[in-house]
């Protein structure tokens, strides 16, 4: 997809001009090392940076110009907020590509729904999506700015703080939501739970299409009965009504769940792709079950010495520790879990934390605790345990318990960098 300079010009309006002649524009980008021909370099400022100061060597690769703020040595247009610019080509790209939109908004599980939704989609629809767990403020801009001509745009949305959801829904009003949870995570920054959804509730405009998890007592009080609002469960009432059997059966087909995949994230992947898309094909969607492979570090299996680890290190909080356990108590074998601090929880973090203790026992898993706040964890656990400080500290007591289990769980907040205890261990093998 292209643009005129002309169409530029009229979506920015901006201070200042100072270019050499005519463009020709080829997308956008605020990475002067990724940047290619034909783009133009949008220069954002960031907490440890200023974008401006990258503008000449960007255009020098781009042979374009620049969005800047203030004067630089190459062509460039002022305007007074570079990030303002960028939000109004996001917001002016979608609409320009004529893609439908599908917002995934939750606590838990956004990324993993959002390659699954895509996949399903894809079945019949050519799909633009977020790139791996882009889903900030400027994450969400350079989703929409990716688009050409896709049929689907499914843009993963997510929050840390109060604000950012409106500051989002300001430039980006999707088609459709599929809203998945709200839970505990992040509440250290949120007054509490109902705060966190009254937030991620911005992104949902007056003519969104929402498909929404109605076993989250939450989101079942705020949507029961509105109108385009569908809901997905395996308990009680609802649209979608599925039985969860190591598979999900919903409506007439049966999808094929993989290891360490939520059901919930089956069920709404086929809810999205029938609600949003229109269409259901239980050959194509379980095709892309049997062969999709979460992103990053989630439930992701890793083999050391003949024994099975299971790295999910890419955030925790209480449901997926939770959600975690149960997979890793379906599996045969002696089993170990290595469980890490659950971070940004706050006031609350002792308590989480114990819950997610008590929760393991009886599950015939033994415990590694490892960091700060997960001692609490080791202390509500009244099975076979251990507890760590440090990563170090465990995977010295890991390369002695090696040979007394066969299938090791590690999981933790994305801040602990857990994986680094197998790379750890791998390496003294």
């Amino acid at each position: 997809m292209e643009f005129g300079l002309d169409e530029i010009i009229a979506v920015l309006k901006p201070k200042s001009i100072s270019l050499d002649r005519d463009y020709t524009i080829k997308g956008f980008s605020i990475d002067s090392r990724a940047i290619k021909e034909g783009e133009v370099f949008v220069g954002i400022k960031g907490e440890r940076f200023d974008g401006t100061d990258f503008a000449p060597e960007a255009v020098k690769k781009s042979k374009t110009f620049a969005i800047v703020e203030k004067k630089v040595d190459c062509p460039h247009i002022i305007v007074n907020n570079a990030l303002g610019a960028l939000k109004r080509l996001a917001t002016y790209k979608l609409k320009k590509s004529g893609a439908i939109s599908v917002a995934i908004v939750g606590s838990v599980g956004k990324t993993t729904t959002k390659e699954l939704v895509a996949d399903f989609l894809s079945c019949r629809y050519s799909v633009c999506r977020s790139l791996e767990n882009e889903n900030n403020i400027i994450g969400v801009c350079k989703t929409l700015l990716r688009v050409e001509d896709e049929d689907f745009c499914v843009v993963e949305v997510g929050i840390n703080n109060p604000g950012e959801m409106e500051e989002i829904a300001a430039f980006f009003e999707p088609d459709n939501v599929l809203f998945l949870n709200v839970t505990s995570t992040h509440i250290g920054n949120f007054e509490n739970i109902d705060a966190i959804f009254k937030e991620k509730s911005k992104i949902i405009n007056k003519s969104s299409r929402l498909v929404y998890n109605a076993d989250d007592e939450i989101l079942k009080e705020a949507f029961e009965g509105k109108e385009n609002s569908f809901g997905f469960c395996f308990f009680g009432d609802c649209e979608f009504r599925a039985e969860n059997n190591n598979n999900v059966k919903v409506e007439d087909i049966t999808l094929k769940k993989p290891f360490g995949l939520n059901p919930y994230t089956v069920l709404s992947g086929f809810v999205a792709a029938f609600v949003f898309g229109g269409f259901k094909d239980e050959t194509c969607f379980n095709d892309k079950l049997k062969a999709f492979k979460p992103v990053g570090y989630r439930m992701r299996p890793e083999i050391l010495e003949d024994k099975l680890f299971i790295l999910d290190c890419y955030n925790a909080n209480v449901n997926s520790m939770m959600h975690a356990i149960d997979e890793l108590a379906k599996l045969k074998g002696r089993k170990l879990a290595i469980l890490g601090d659950m971070l940004e929880l706050g006031s609350f973090s002792e308590r989480f934390h114990r819950d997610v203790g008590l929760y393991l026992n009886g599950k015939d898993i033994d415990l590694l605790a490892v960091g700060g706040d997960a001692f609490f964890i080791f202390d509500a656990f009244n099975g076979k345990k251990y507890y760590c400080k440090t990563k170090p500290e465990a995977v010295e007591l890991l390369k002695d318990k090696l040979t007394d289990y066969d299938i090791f769980l590690l999981k933790a907040s994305r801040g602990m960098r857990f994986e680094d205890i197998f790379t750890r261990l791998k390496g003294s093998q």
